[in-house]
């Protein structure tokens, strides 16, 4: 502990209010304790004090301004002034930050949205639209649909077939007719026309004994000659070709040689 004074001071003030304290805390030295007792036999008043600031009164003002005077007043300022700039700082940072997540939210659906817009406008600026599935995609999806028993319902009739085909050469400007179109071990079933993109597009459809439904799709799309190919959509093997501006596809479950040596049966004949 830091003693006011270094030694009793004679007469009553705060450097005796400083040694009483120190006498009643039990800091003084022996030589100090003696000299101090003395003193209280002697005054009266320094002995009242005494009792006073046993009861309570005692002096903290000399006791402070002891510690004050040789505390590090510089650096006790810097570390104050620095807790205070850090709470003001953490402080201003919770304020912040819901804004921030605001900010980083609506930039989020600004892109977001720029994104979208760039996707619907992009295709008008360049002058180009969304790609549309193109015919055989189209035939592929509805040969789903037709089943051993769509096409097993329906009598075999070759006048019936043949006026359909009639109908439907018409309109593709082609020659069919019941006997260019047999196939072994397939039964013709039916012809239909229907129209793709303004285009018109017939249908034949064959109900083989081994592989069930088999269609030949003929479409009048300008197209130039094609060799045929092989393909498989939606799960259907296709041969296909195109000649004098008109498309040609087999599709159905049977095997690719099976189409393709039915292609080679067609293709001459029509």
């Amino acid at each position: 502990m830091v003693h006011p004074a270094d030694s009793p001071v004679a007469g009553p003030g705060d450097a005796d209010d400083g040694i009483l304290t120190a006498y009643l805390d039990g800091e003084l030295t022996a030589g100090e304790r003696v000299t101090l007792e003395a003193r209280l036999l002697a005054e009266p008043a320094l002995k009242v004090r005494l009792d006073q600031l046993g009861r309570g009164g005692r002096a903290f003002g000399p006791a402070y301004a002891a510690l004050i005077s040789v505390a590090p007043e510089e650096r006790l300022t810097a570390m104050l002034a620095g807790l205070v700039a850090k709470h003001a700082e953490s402080a201003e940072r919770r304020s912040r930050s819901p804004w921030r997540a605001l900010t980083a939210l609506a930039a989020a659906l600004v892109i977001f949205m720029a994104g979208g817009l760039a996707g619907t406008l992009l295709p008008l600026i360049t002058h180009k639209t969304p790609e549309q599935p193109g015919w055989r995609q189209v035939v592929a999806e509805y040969q789903a649909l037709t089943t051993t028993e769509t096409l097993a319902v329906i009598p075999d009739n070759s006048a019936t077939i043949g006026q359909e085909l009639s109908t439907i050469g018409g309109k593709l400007l082609l020659d069919l007719s019941v006997d260019k179109l047999a196939l072994p071990d397939a039964a013709l079933k039916r012809a239909q026309l229907y129209e793709f993109r303004g285009k018109p597009l017939a249908q034949v459809a064959y109900l083989s004994r081994d592989s069930g439904p088999i269609a030949l799709c003929i479409i009048a799309n300008g197209r130039p000659d094609e060799k045929p190919a092989f393909e498989t959509r939606e799960g259907f093997n296709i041969v296909f070709w195109s000649e004098e501006g008109r498309g040609y596809m087999l599709i159905g479950k049977a095997p690719r040689a099976e189409l393709e040596a039915y292609a080679g049966t067609l293709e001459p004949r029509v």
